[in-house]
Order: structure tokens, then C-alpha cells, then sequence
């Protein structure tokens, strides 16, 4: 039986594991180099990965991201499930060539959105999954919304939905960059890095990550809300760049890395329980 109290979730960026310039181009040694780092990992985690270019592409075009308004837009929900299937099976296979057991949950069958708030959550499989030793793997995905038809349920977003409904004791984001910086570091190559972000900066750091962003998830700024969301409720959070050399495994192993930590809110802690209670 496994120690739900030290869970951990991590969100496998979908611009880390991805070739986002190219439609359903996975990354093949990032996946693999990530596999590695998990290898000897022997406590309770939940993967999520993003969809990249697997998912993007169809979201962007089909304009789904917004709601179900023609019959048109089928095509690209079915479009968005199948390739993302796909890439759920790539990191599988990597996982169970390193003898880690993953099983698939697919978040279109048990989230449920109304107007673009989270309306019905199902976690109770995988909770036992977990409890039996597995690795639950979740990704971002489309979910059916009561008043909008579709919406997209981000995998940043989902860390911070289940996180403190499961009792993790850590939500970490990897992506393609070293954390949240000053200002966007591909525009401004004197960005610097925020090395911690508190209940005193955090509205500073929400400024800072702000900007137009091409992903259908919203970029950095989305991705800092939900760190600020999992801190806010008492748990600890990460920001870091997984296509960093044993980055992943410095994090595992609880060493200092270059990256982003959002300070747990410690009175949140209530708020956290009441959380999991309605799940």
C-alpha cells in the first residue's frame, strides 16, 4: 500500500515532450531521458502530460477552446482524443520499458465542466490505483461543458484541480524553460529568474508572466495561476525546466534546482481538506 501523504504529481509539459512546430512530433529522447530520471522513483506520483502539438493544433484551428458551436467542430474533438491517445501510449511504452507501471485516465470521461468551471470530478479509480502501486498518467484534454458543449481542461489546470483533492504533497510543472522569469526571457534575453514566489510577491509574478501567448492553454500566465492556486492551498509547487539535464531527478531526490518554488499558504491547509472531502 502506498503512503498517500507523499504523493507527488507531475506535469510532463506538453512543449517539453513535444515537437511543437510540427503536428504530432513527439520527442522521443526528452520522453526517454524523462523515463530515466523516474527509473528508481518508488513513491506515490501521478503523471499528467500535456498534449502539444498532438493537441494544439486541432484546439487552435477548430476554435473548440471556446465552446461548441458548429457541427463541424466534431471532427476536431474526435481528432484531439485520437492523437492524444497516441501520445499517452509513447510515454506509456517508456515508462514499461523501465519496468513503470502507468495506467491511462482519460479526463474527457470523468470531468465535467458548466460554463468553464469544473462541475463533476471523479477521482475514486484513481485513488486506488494509486493504493495498489500503480502510476496514474492523465493529460490535458477536451471536456463536455452543460452550458458550452466543449472546453479545454489544461494539464496545469488538472494538477491543480486533483492536487489537493488527493493530499499531494507537491505539484511539479516541467516545461521548456528554467521557471518564471521578470519578463518573457525569448523576448528579453535580460530576463531574470524569480527564484521564489510568496503570498507577499505573488501578484508581482502574475504581472510578469503576463502576455500573448500561441498556446491554446494560455502560456506561462495560465501556468503561474495554477502554481498560485496549488500554493494557495497548501501545497508546494515547481516550476522547472524539464529538458534540463537530471533536473527532474534533483526535484525527485528534494536537492536545490535551478527553477521556480511556490510557497505552500500554510493556513490553507483547511481549505485543502474540505477540498478532498468533495471529491
Amino acid at each position: 500500500m502506498q503512503r498517500m501523504d507523499q504523493l507527488t504529481i507531475l506535469k510532463l509539459g506538453g512543449s517539453a515532450i513535444t515537437d511543437k512546430a510540427r503536428e504530432c512530433t513527439p520527442d522521443i529522447p526528452a520522453i526517454q531521458h524523462i523515463a530515466d530520471q523516474l527509473r528508481d522513483y518508488d513513491l506515490p506520483l501521478i503523471l499528467i502530460h500535456g498534449g502539444g502539438s498532438y493537441a494544439h493544433p486541432f484546439v487552435t484551428r477548430s476554435g473548440i477552446g471556446r465552446g461548441l458551436r458548429d457541427q463541424s467542430q466534431l471532427r476536431s474533438i474526435a481528432e484531439t482524443e485520437f492523437y492524444l491517445s497516441q501520445l499517452t501510449r509513447i510515454v506509456c511504452a517508456s515508462l514499461l520499458l523501465r519496468n513503470k507501471l502507468a495506467v491511462p485516465f482519460h479526463p474527457l470521461s470523468f470531468v465535467t465542466f458548466d460554463n468553464g468551471n469544473v462541475k463533476r470530478i471523479l477521482l475514486d479509480p484513481i485513488r486506488k490505483a494509486l493504493r495498489a502501486g500503480l502510476i496514474p498518467l492523465l493529460h490535458g484534454d477536451l471536456v463536455f461543458d452543460e452550458s458550452e458543449g466543449i472546453g479545454v481542461l489544461s494539464g496545469d489546470r488538472l494538477a491543480s484541480l486533483i492536487g489537493p483533492r488527493l493530499g499531494a504533497s507537491r505539484v511539479l510543472l516541467g516545461c521548456d524553460v528554467n521557471g518564471v522569469c521578470s519578463e518573457n526571457p525569448r523576448t528579453f534575453p535580460n530576463a531574470t529568474l524569480i527564484p521564489e514566489v510568496t503570498r507577499e510577491n505573488f501578484r508581482l509574478v502574475l504581472d510578469a508572466s503576463r502576455g500573448p501567448s500561441g498556446d491554446a492553454t494560455g502560456g506561462m500566465g495560465a501556468k503561474v495561476r495554477e502554481a498560485i492556486r496549488i500554493a494557495k492551498n497548501g501545497c508546494e509547487c515547481y516550476i522547472f525546466n524539464l529538458r534540463e539535464k537530471k533536473a527532474l531527478k534533483g526535484l525527485l531526490e528534494r536537492n536545490r534546482i535551478t527553477g521556480t518554488r511556490f510557497v505552500p499558504w500554510t493556513n490553507s491547509r483547511k481549505s485543502s481538506k474540505q477540498s478532498r472531502r468533495r471529491a
